[in-house]
């Protein structure tokens, strides 16, 4: 028996507008590669940990660590958070390139850095923290719908679980 679906069924979008299903990417020599499956939310992050730490303001992806597949041999970095909780950051061992991130404080996800995503457009971030370390320079083009001073842990997973 063929299996039927609906149009509407394809491209299904979550509570904030992001794609559901499958969602690839990668580093830039391509020695790795993972597929991430149904994104929560995008985030941007402004503290100068993240800046030291990539270069510029961080932009991620959050997705249940359940819907994310590695393959490939990638190197850690563990450090203390805004939140005082340990951070493991995870990158290409050949060619050095940032490709995501799980956070003690909030366990079971991901954070996949957005430029790592071979579809990174497709995920404008809606919140951001560590407003107060904001680059002054750097505007919000109408897509950012929460902004946090510090961390604002207990009310990012807030916003997060009443979006999911």
């Amino acid at each position: 028996m063929q299996e039927k679906f609906l149009i509407s069924d394809i491209g299904t979008k979550n509570a904030w507008g992001y794609i559901m299903g499958e969602h690839k990417g990668g580093c830039h020599c391509g020695k790795v590669k993972f597929t991430a499956k149904d994104p929560i939310i995008s985030v941007a992050c402004n503290c100068k940990r993240c800046r030291k730490l990539s270069g510029s303001l961080t932009l991620g992806v959050i997705f249940s660590e359940e819907n994310f597949f590695v393959d490939g041999e990638f190197s850690s970095y563990e450090y203390r958070g805004g939140s005082g909780n340990k951070v493991k950051s995870n990158f290409c061992s050949v060619c050095g390139s940032k490709l995501f991130s799980k956070a003690e404080m909030f366990e079971g996800l991901v954070n996949v850095k957005l430029g790592a995503l071979d579809d990174s457009l497709d995920f404008p971030p809606q919140i951001e923290v560590f407003t107060n370390y904001k680059l002054n320079w750097l505007k919000d083009d109408g897509c950012i719908k929460e902004s946090f001073e510090e961390a604002a842990v207990a009310e990012r997973l807030t916003s997060i679980l009443n979006n999911l």
